[in-house]
């Protein structure tokens, strides 16, 4: 039994290992820019304006096939986004304040990379899609609002788009990119906001 476990384990090794030979690692850099949206729950909040927002970073990615493979790194996100609340002051009066929101985040992507075979030897059409690890990194408020921000939230990401090779081994990349940050980015429930950012990005792979 131990000689048939020894075996499959090494058969299951070997297999990795040239895999790892067959396939490759690609290192890059990315950088997109966009609009951020805004989503709230709070009835309170009368309406939301749309905003820039933009991104940068450094990406990995491992083929554990030819056309499969993990992609993560890490990105700087930035938005500048404003809305307008309600509140009642002392005297019981309606107010409409405008609150601002400019904020950076530190993301650290998991994500699935699928890609077409290669069409005319140097194009394909891919797609990624998967979990974001946000940090806020920065926030600069503007106004006398100072928000009660969550200093980690997450985000479904999903990338679309085609890559080109080019000089020989390196691939550059034009994406598409949806980044749904679902989880509340405020520490007070009773006060959520979500975001939405979409990007056109552009990579470089080596």
């Amino acid at each position: 039994m131990k000689k048939k476990f020894c075996l499959l384990l090494f058969t299951v090794l070997l297999s990795f290992v040239a895999s790892a030979q067959r396939y490759e690692y690609q290192l890059g850099l990315k950088g997109g820019l966009g609009v951020g949206f805004l989503g709230s729950s709070d009835k309170n909040v009368v309406s939301k304006d749309t905003g820039f927002s933009y991104q940068f970073g450094f990406t990995g990615i491992y083929y554990f096939g030819e056309n499969y493979g993990f992609s993560s790194g890490f990105s700087v996100v930035g938005n500048t986004l404003s809305y307008k609340y309600k509140v009642v002051d002392e005297f019981g009066v309606e107010i409409i304040e405008d609150r601002n929101m400019n904020n950076t985040y530190l993301q650290i992507p998991l994500m699935l990379k699928m890609r077409t075979d290669a069409i005319a030897d140097r194009f394909r059409i891919v797609g990624e899609i998967g979990y974001g690890f946000n940090i806020l990194a920065s926030k600069h408020d503007k106004g006398d609002y100072i928000h009660p921000y969550r200093d980690i939230c997450s985000s479904l990401i999903v990338h679309l788009g085609m890559e080109m090779e080019v000089l020989n081994h390196s691939t550059l990349q034009f994406m598409v990119a949806y980044d749904d940050f679902f989880s509340n980015l405020m520490s007070k429930d009773n006060n959520k906001l979500t975001m939405r950012d979409l990007h056109f990005e552009i990579g470089f792979l080596f």
